[in-house]
């Protein structure tokens, strides 16, 4: 078979398209009912699905709140590094994707009330430890529902990332 003969096959088979398309849309126009009355059911199930998901997801949500102590200068590799952390936190929310994006979603809130600007991240459990995990150096990261004082429980200081093997978490 040459060039030449795949050609002229491919070209043959186009002629019959407008024919093949017409007698494609008299099929389903026949069958619309049955097409709908099989899929409507599937396409219920989804949402409901997703649904379910979404609320799921909704509910494990959390926050944290980064407070600077007295001298925090970040440096651009630090910003940068948690900035992609930031980015990557919300596709390791849904190992699947299948969770809606409102639900897993991070928010970021940048605030002050006459202080010190208070960094409150919020976002689902999972995700906000592993975001709590590897925050700024020279940060403390206390609860927000406290209150500003904190005082209820000890803040946790970061002075930098964990060593890997002393963590049990080498691979």
């Amino acid at each position: 078979m040459t060039v030449v003969d795949v050609i002229d096959s491919i070209l043959g088979a186009a002629s019959h398209a407008p024919e093949l398309a017409q007698s494609a849309g008299t099929a389903v126009a026949a069958n619309l009912p049955g097409i709908v009355l099989a899929t409507a059911p599937v396409l219920l199930l989804l949402a409901a699905g997703q649904m379910l998901l979404a609320r799921r997801a909704l509910a494990d949500r959390a926050g944290m709140e980064f407070l600077p102590r007295p001298g925090f200068d970040p440096g651009e590799e630090d910003i940068l590094r948690f900035v992609h952390q930031l980015a990557r936190a919300q596709a390791s929310a849904s190992r699947w994707h299948l969770t809606p994006r409102r639900a897993i979603a991070v928010r970021i809130r940048l605030t002050s009330s006459g202080g010190p600007p208070s960094y409150r991240v919020e976002a689902r459990s999972r995700t906000l430890a592993l975001i709590s995990r590897h925050a700024y150096t020279g940060c403390e990261l206390r609860d927000p529902q406290q209150g500003p004082t904190g005082a209820a429980s000890p803040a946790v200081t970061f002075e930098g990332p964990a060593d890997i093997e002393s963590t049990g978490m080498a691979a």
